[in-house]
């Protein structure tokens, strides 16, 4: 049993693994000659989004959680999903579809600037920026620990993005800029998506199926109505789809949502972790075979220092949760006085106020520490 749950990880994991190395390619292999995409970036999202929502709606329709006897499963889901949802629900899912399409969009961009290698080892060194946006916005905080491996991660990205011969950087600062931008808006959409999460009972798939209907609309909006910087004015919305790379950006970006699910489901984050590495280290190897990345035993001492600090952080958060547990212990011992403790506190009250204030303080102060940790535990989990 123990031998199959670890086979169901490594399966997991080498499904991410394929997946997101074929994403981070095919992105940049798709692109023109000339510049820019031969399909229209919006038109490929729009369909990749219509297959996500009919994949979500089906596996609502054989939830066997809303059928009951003698009626039809159309029937009863649809009410079902009529029930959990309402209009601020819908409103509030409608925002992260928002905050996706446009950082949909500017990852298309990024990678008319980048190699898919800097692209994905930048998503694993970033997370100071999105630890700074999570403690700005959603009150989220770290330990110091943590705080080191995330320093230890931008160092690393420096040492892989610094040219010494240049003497600056690899690419250009709209490059790195829209970079961050993308870090803040995946940062700001996690936050969207805890608080959908806390705030409204709806069943995941109900809530993916709005999200990705969302996505339908936003998109094929934005075809019509918003300039895409990505493609070319006069392409059309099913024009291009003749190239089988731009059909397996539509296919690699309907499926990448669900082997994500699929890690948390029969993995877990640090199995994500993992994958996310070998893909970063994958893609920097493609990079400099086939997208002409310049790369040096600096460059890879740089992905190494990256890598490990990813770990550094998995083990940071790792200790603060386990630290969870063992405090909540010595404070639910500590309520537990055995019998005559009361009266004995009593008759010795009067020469131990400063002792008794000290005490108080101390207990405050624990239940802060608890606090502080399952933040923490809540970070990693989302991570």
């Amino acid at each position: 049993m123990a031998e199959s749950s670890q086979r169901t990880k490594l399966l997991a994991g080498a499904g991410m693994v394929c997946v997101s190395t074929s994403v981070g390619v095919l992105y940049k292999a798709s692109q023109a000659a000339t510049g820019g995409f031969k399909y229209s970036t919006m038109s490929a999202i729009c369909i990749a989004e219509i297959v996500k929502c009919a994949m979500s709606m089906g596996f609502h329709i054989l939830d066997s959680s809303h059928q009951r006897v003698g009626a039809s499963r159309l029937v009863t889901a649809f009410t079902s999903a009529k029930d959990q949802l309402c209009v601020r629900s819908v409103i509030q899912i409608y925002v992260l579809a928002l905050l996706y399409m446009v950082n949909n969009q500017l990852s298309f961009f990024v990678y008319m600037l980048v190699d898919p290698g800097t692209v994905f080892l930048f998503k694993a060194a970033s997370t100071m920026i999105t630890a700074i946006v999570q403690c700005a916005f959603a009150g989220k905080t770290f330990s110091l620990d943590q705080w080191k491996a995330m320093m230890l991660q931008a160092c690393g990205m420096i040492i892989v993005q610094y040219d010494p011969c240049k003497g600056g950087a690899v690419y250009s600062p709209l490059a790195y800029g829209c970079l961050c931008i993308s870090t803040v808006i995946t940062a700001i959409s996690a936050a969207r998506n805890e608080y959908l999460v806390k705030s409204y009972t709806v069943a995941l798939n109900v809530q993916n199926a709005v999200l990705y209907s969302g996505g339908v609309f936003l998109n094929l909006a934005a075809f019509h109505f918003v300039p895409n910087p990505n493609s070319n004015a006069d392409v059309g919305f099913f024009d291009g789809y003749d190239n089988a790379l731009a059909i397996g950006v539509v296919a690699s970006n309907a499926l990448i949502g669900l082997v994500i699910t699929a890690v948390y489901k029969y993995a877990d984050a640090v199995v994500k972790c993992i994958a996310s590495d070998i893909t970063a280290v994958l893609l920097i190897i493609i990079s400099a075979v086939f997208f002409h990345l310049r790369t040096t035993l600096t460059t890879f001492c740089g992905v190494f220092v990256v890598v490990f600090a990813v770990h550094l952080y998995i083990d940071a958060s790792k200790a603060a949760s386990a630290s969870t547990p063992a405090k909540e212990t010595a404070t639910a011992a500590g309520s537990k006085a055995p019998p005559g403790t009361e009266m004995i506190g009593k008759a010795k009250q009067n020469g131990h106020d400063h002792q008794g204030a000290t005490a108080k303080d101390n207990d405050a102060s624990c239940s802060g520490e608890e606090s502080e940790s399952q933040q923490e535990t809540s970070s990693l989990v989302k991570r």
